[in-house]
């Protein structure tokens, strides 16, 4: 009791000599510009000796008490400890509500609530994976709360957190119809993966089905169980499968995560045949086999907070496990081999970022927050690959087959062609999406070199034909040196996207083309284009890159470019004198530079001369 009396007045002599919560920082303004905002830099965190037990504890907090939060999503790792959170908001126009979603579903406790400027409580909402799903206000996967937003006054929001796993606050404040509308394209996505995965698991079924190969079975019990784990990670399991079970929900992640891991070790000692060609690799995995299901089982027992870290741990190992024993295969000359490691790669990079990310060894971004997915998304493609490989060595039996015994086994090779020819067309639709794909930059999202090189040759032999002009465009970034060596590489490549975008405006046929020429050097095709609509096309783009802002993360930048424009009617069919269009428009573009950038300067029929648009 001493101790408590002594506590309380030390926090009331803090609020004598510090300002009170009412007099924090300048709110966050909800007005009818913003539809979606992330609050991850506008929050402030507590957590320390002085814990507050409820929210009038947490709201008569001297502002020191609290730390102001970067502007990375809030990750704290593996902690016990509980935080607060909080930021001042207010809403100056239409009176309207917004939703609060924290897009974390794996966290225990959460507790919302907003209060008015004299610490009195207007909306209390408690959820977390603790709690039945039921007693949510809004049935969604993410904990998501309806805050009533008074008109021109200022609120406190406080969150209050506390798990024994890994302590994350994704923090979103959104209106009603943006809620919906980012509801709905999640539910695309994510109806589009399960899918994917759903259609994999079924192909494979049958697959087992009619061959009777164990790897067929082992990776139908590897495709189950991890499309539980994403599920229950991503909050989908306790909105539809097990609602009413939270202390199942919160021991299913742990135990799915060894689960998936032991279906992944019983599925590399078939596929590659450890047990016969590699006994070293092969004990290997047996007993990484054994560590996962003696992890699996204490999970069921153990308390959350080591379980996950145990899990997590082995999540990690595991991937490095797969990943030496199909090198080590590789190295032996298995060929199967091959297909396995690129394919089980990209889906083991994306997890080991996910589980470094939940140790708060990466930080949390759109990248390590959806690894999973997008690792075994591309798996998906690249075992497109494997399966043709696999399909080829049927191929190869099936006409030993047919000449040791053609009369006897005629109707079973024809069953195996059917299936073969289907497989083949399968992969030839997978390889026509990915020459699709090759030919866009991953950055910048324009035509890559490869693409401006073929569609330069088609466009100069149609031009020849018809006796027309074409055009190109060299767009070069002025000073983008000086952005990477001032700003950082991040912001250079975001200014690099942005000027691809502002550009591609631009272009209104779909004759013209926007590439990639290399570095922060871009080419615009304009077939069936002369050098004076080519020069007013260059100046157009030139003057609104001028003025453009270019938004980074961290800050917003001015640029300019200079451009170099050469037109020509092809007097040859021979495509080596595109080279000498190319040139001019070079050229031109050096010239732009040296007479002070930020123009446009133009060469005549790939002459050397240049002079201003």
């Amino acid at each position: 009791m001493r101790l408590s009396t002594g506590l309380l007045c030390y926090c009331l002599a803090l609020l004598l000599l510090c300002p009170g919560s009412v007099w924090a920082d300048t709110p966050l303004i909800l007005d009818e510009r913003s539809s979606r905002l992330e609050l991850n830099a506008h929050l402030q965190y507590f957590s320390g000796p002085l814990l507050a037990e409820d929210v009038h504890s947490a709201f008569l907090l001297p502002d020191s008490a609290y730390t102001q939060h970067s502007s990375e999503m809030p990750n704290f790792g593996f902690t016990q400890a509980r935080y607060w959170f909080r930021t001042q908001l207010l809403q100056p126009g239409s009176d309207e509500n917004w939703l609060l979603e924290v897009r974390y579903p794996p966290l225990d406790h959460v507790d919302v609530y907003l209060l008015d400027m004299n610490g009195e409580v207007l909306q209390a909402a408690h959820g977390g994976d603790r709690r039945p799903f039921a007693s949510r206000g809004i049935r969604n996967r993410h904990f998501t709360v309806l805050l009533p937003m008074p008109l021109n006054e200022p609120v406190w929001l406080y969150i209050r957190v506390q798990t024994d796993g890994s302590l994350q606050l994704p923090a979103v404040l959104t209106r009603p119809e943006q809620f919906v509308a980012d509801s709905r394209h999640e539910q695309y996505v994510l109806g589009l993966y399960y899918g994917i995965l759903l259609s994999l698991l079924l192909y494979n079924l049958l697959s087992y089905v009619s061959i009777r190969d164990n790897s067929y079975l082992y990776y139908i019990f590897y495709i189950g169980s991890y499309a539980l784990f994403q599920m229950t990670l991503n909050g989908l399991a306790f909105e539809h499968l097990w609602p009413d079970a939270p202390a199942w929900n919160n021991r299913a992640l742990p135990f799915l995560i060894c689960l998936s891991m032991f279906a992944l070790m019983l599925l590399t000692r078939t596929f590659l045949r450890t047990g016969s060609s590699a006994s070293s690799m092969d004990r290997l995995l047996k007993f990484t086999a054994l560590a996962l299901v003696l992890t699996a089982l204490g999970s069921l027992f153990m308390p959350y907070n080591p379980a996950i870290r145990l899990a997590s741990a082995v999540g990690v190992i595991g991937p490095i496990v797969v990943f030496c024993v199909g090198a080590n295969s590789l190295l032996r000359g298995y060929r199967q081999a091959r297909f396995f490691l690129l394919a089980f790669s990209v889906l083991l990079v994306g997890m080991a970022m996910y589980a470094l990310k939940t140790f708060h060894l990466l930080p949390g971004n759109s990248i390590t927050e959806n690894g999973l997915q997008i690792g075994s998304a591309l798996q998906m493609i690249l075992l497109a690959f494997a399966l043709a490989d696999r399909m080829r060595l049927l191929k190869e039996a099936n006409v030993k087959i047919e000449q040791e015994a053609r009369q006897r086994l005629e109707l079973r090779v024809a069953e195996r062609t059917r299936e073969l020819n289907t497989a083949l067309a399968e992969l030839e639709g997978k390889n026509q999406l990915l020459s699709e794909l090759n030919t866009i930059d991953g950055l910048t999202g324009a035509r890559n070199r490869a693409y401006q090189d073929q569609l330069l040759a088609t466009e100069w032999a149609r031009a020849y034909r018809h006796k027309r002009p074409v055009s190109v465009l060299m767009v070069d970034i002025d000073h983008f040196k000086a952005i990477n060596d001032n700003h950082g590489h991040q912001c250079g490549d975001a200014a690099l996207k942005q000027v691809a975008q502002i550009i591609q405006t631009y272009l209104k046929r779909s004759a013209d083309v926007l590439c990639r020429y290399g570095g922060e050097e871009f080419m615009v095709i304009l077939p069936e284009t002369d050098a004076e609509g080519a020069c007013a096309l260059a100046e157009s783009i030139r003057q609104a890159l001028a003025v453009a802002e270019i938004v980074t993360a961290k800050r917003q930048l001015r640029l300019t470019v200079s451009i170099g424009v050469a037109s020509c009617v092809p007097e040859t069919a021979d495509t080596q004198a595109i080279a000498a269009l190319i040139g001019a428009a070079d050229g031109a573009l050096y010239a732009a530079k040296a007479g002070g950038r930020n123009q446009v300067r133009s060469a005549y029929s790939g002459a050397a001369d240049t002079a201003d648009c």
